[in-house]
């Protein structure tokens, strides 16, 4: 009967240190990405993300970014939709808008979200990542090299894109 006895104690001990490990160790979850998309198409996206960081209050959000070696969106084109190479610094310009957005338009405290440069891929591209306090950060998936990319002469005409998307 001792023997019964100890062998649910510990059964129920394992049982117990097994579900305090699984509170603690949560994962970071990737709750969307996207590629080089219209301001309209990207807000919906924060939009989710927002409720998503809304529903775990102790979680931060963070946004992995990535630039890209060809741009083929409305995000600088617009309308055009043509394939093009991008400028310096037109991938952190991208990401900038982000963290404002969700911050002013959503309401999120700052300090809940970071936003990270992921280095570089075929097209723009974010990760959108909820991350439950302790929990460990993902990590960035770069598909490129810096010297893989080339840049367009000239500077980013910016200002254009940002009054798009601040409308409304």
């Amino acid at each position: 009967m001792q023997k019964l006895i100890r062998l649910v104690i510990a059964g129920w001990c394992a049982l117990v240190s097994v579900s305090a490990i699984a509170v603690t160790t949560d994962e970071p979850r990737k709750i969307y990405e996207y590629a080089d998309i219209c301001c309209e198409d990207e807000k919906a996206r924060l939009d989710y993300f927002a409720v998503e960081l809304q529903k775990n209050p102790k979680a931060t959000g963070h946004v992995i970014f990535y630039g890209g070696r060809r741009y083929s969106s409305c995000w600088h084109d617009y309308p055009r939709h043509r394939s093009r190479i991008p400028y310096k610094g037109e991938a952190e310009a991208r990401a900038a808008i982000i963290k404002p957005y969700l911050v002013n338009q959503r309401e999120i405290e700052p300090e809940r979200i970071v936003v990270v440069n992921g280095g570089h891929r075929q097209s723009w591209m974010a990760e959108l990542w909820i991350v439950p306090q302790g929990a460990k950060l993902p990590a960035p998936t770069p598909k490129l090299t810096p010297e893989d990319i080339r840049y367009r002469k000239g500077r980013l005409k910016e200002q254009a894109f940002f009054e798009r998307c601040n409308e409304g």
